[in-house]
């Protein structure tokens, strides 16, 4: 895949990313809108039916059954010992008239119905008389003049109940399920002077802010009254309300974008990797058609007359094929080792091995190497125990291509390898430290990963695959141990090794 096509992708993901966020977000905002403008309306509403109710319970403590009684008490003083009995029960007027030992009862709507009844009775003119110009007229003189102070105001002044307007309050919203917190406030209509208030020291401005509705106790004589509730958690909770909106959509587009991430690191390690790969191929191609070439040219020789009558000759080719025929044979059994790590086929055969011995060992089998490429080795075998459970060919593996990395990656200076072993804890350290070429930052981050290899510059005597040091990680790692490097440019290089004592890895 091309450059231009990955940026270009990564760019349209990004825009289509930015653009679902923006339309998530104006959408989260209108319903937040929404929802406030449906608080709003549950809230006037609310209002409006405490506002109902107050005014109704004015009204009935004007109206009251002991006033009712007052009139009453009033007509009979008027009318005196007439034998008449006026009542008004379940909403009907009742009228009780007893003339000479004999109760006559009529019932209706209005004054005006029940003297109608009692006119088509015919009980006589003298009851007709008392009762239209005595009781019916001072009854209905009393209900005119009730009526009269309480619409214009003429009655006692209102007495408000704050406890009950708070469980009005708190009735209603309950009804609607707003169940926040909320404070509120009755003021004077006129002087705006609180009558009482919950107000938490709330500036004037804010208060103003508030929701509020008029209440009338006396409807005609102008008198009211303005109710201020607010709730100081709206916010919250209408972010509460849409908390599963709100949480779903969060989630969401985290997940997208953590998808969107993953993708493109994917896309770009994949890059790499193809990079890596394509390297890998050239230079595996390179390094077997070497030895194949070599062992070609010496076998073209051999079959000439004039080289096999020279023993020597022979012998020298001989020894070319079969030096280049190890180096293919080494090459490929590098690549079979990390075909079976990619596979997860590795299999270790564990068996107590001294390290101190593994290392020695190799020190010899190194010299004619060290010697060719001018190297002092000064060793430190300090741990006072190197024995540890292992594959001792995976270990030697892992110490050859250390040592063989010193080797290759050195300077046109003589090359110092110094070896150190010491115990830390209850793991065995081993320490190998160069003169060489070292490395960058950078590279130190990277030297572990397959098919990576250092660059040296318009230098390309360095031979290899990038193969070797994430076979040691992955070995030394296989053994529980770990791995680390330390390295300057044109300095040094020191790779630490630690590996689990016996006492402390498992067979």
């Amino acid at each position: 895949m091309k450059k231009w096509h990955i940026t270009a992708i990564i760019g349209v993901l990004s825009i289509a990313l930015m653009g679902l966020v923006y339309v998530q977000s104006i959408y989260i905002k209108r319903g937040l809108v929404i929802q406030s403008q449906i608080f709003n309306q549950y809230i006037n509403e609310a209002l409006v039916r405490v506002a109902i109710k107050i005014e109704e319970q004015q009204a009935y403590q004007t109206l009251s059954r002991p006033n009712l009684e007052t009139i009453y008490e009033q007509v009979q003083s008027i009318n005196g010992n007439c034998g008449l009995s006026l009542q008004y029960l379940n909403g009907q007027v009742v009228l009780d008239i007893d003339k000479a030992g004999e109760l006559y009862s009529f019932s209706g709507s209005s004054f005006n119905e029940i003297d109608s009844l009692v006119k088509l009775a015919n009980l006589g003119p003298e009851i007709e008389s008392e009762l239209t110009g005595g009781l019916l007229n001072g009854y209905n003189n009393l209900i005119e003049d009730m009526t009269m102070r309480f619409l214009y105001g003429n009655a006692a002044k209102p007495i408000f109940d704050s406890a009950q307007i708070f469980n009005y309050l708190q009735y209603e919203l309950d009804r609607m399920e707003i169940n926040t917190p909320f404070e509120f406030a009755l003021l004077d209509g006129y002087s705006f002077r609180p009558l009482f208030s919950s107000f938490d020291k709330k500036p004037l401005s804010a208060q103003h802010q508030a929701y509020s509705t008029s209440i009338h106790p006396s409807p005609f004589s102008g008198e009211h009254a303005i109710l201020l509730v607010d709730f100081p958690k709206k916010r919250s909770f209408l972010l509460q309300s849409n908390s599963k909106l709100l949480s779903s959509s969060f989630l969401f587009i985290i997940l997208i974008a953590a998808s969107f991430g993953a993708s493109i690191f994917i896309i770009l390690k994949q890059k790499k990797l193809s990079a890596l790969k394509t390297d890998f191929i050239n230079n595996m191609t390179h390094e077997l058609k070497t030895p194949v070439a070599t062992i070609s040219l010496a076998n073209q020789m051999l079959n000439k007359e004039r080289v096999r009558e020279d023993a020597a000759k022979v012998k020298n080719y001989n020894n070319i094929i079969g030096v280049e025929n190890k180096r293919l044979g080494t090459h490929i059994e590098r690549v079979l080792q990390i075909a079976q790590l990619d596979k997860e086929n590795l299999k270790l055969s564990k068996d107590m091995v001294d390290v101190h011995v593994v290392l020695r060992d190799l020190l010899t089998e190194f010299k004619l190497r060290f010697d060719d490429a001018n190297t002092s080795v000064s060793t430190s075998f300090e741990a006072s125990r190197s024995d540890i459970r292992a594959d001792q060919g995976h270990i030697i593996s892992v110490f050859s291509n250390l040592l063989d990395n010193a080797i290759k990656y050195r300077r046109e200076v003589p090359l110092e390898i110094a070896l150190r072993t010491f115990v830390q804890k209850d793991l065995l350290c081993v320490e190998i430290t160069d003169n060489g070429i070292g490395m960058s930052s950078a590279d130190q981050k990277k030297i572990f990963t397959k098919f990576y290899r250092v660059s040296t510059g318009n230098i390309h005597n360095v031979k290899g695959f990038g193969l070797g040091l994430s076979y040691v990680k992955t070995i030394v790692e296989a053994h529980k141990g770990e791995i680390s490097v330390k390295s300057e440019l044109n300095k040094y290089t020191s790779f630490l090794v630690k590996l689990p004592l016996t006492n402390k890895i498992s067979i």
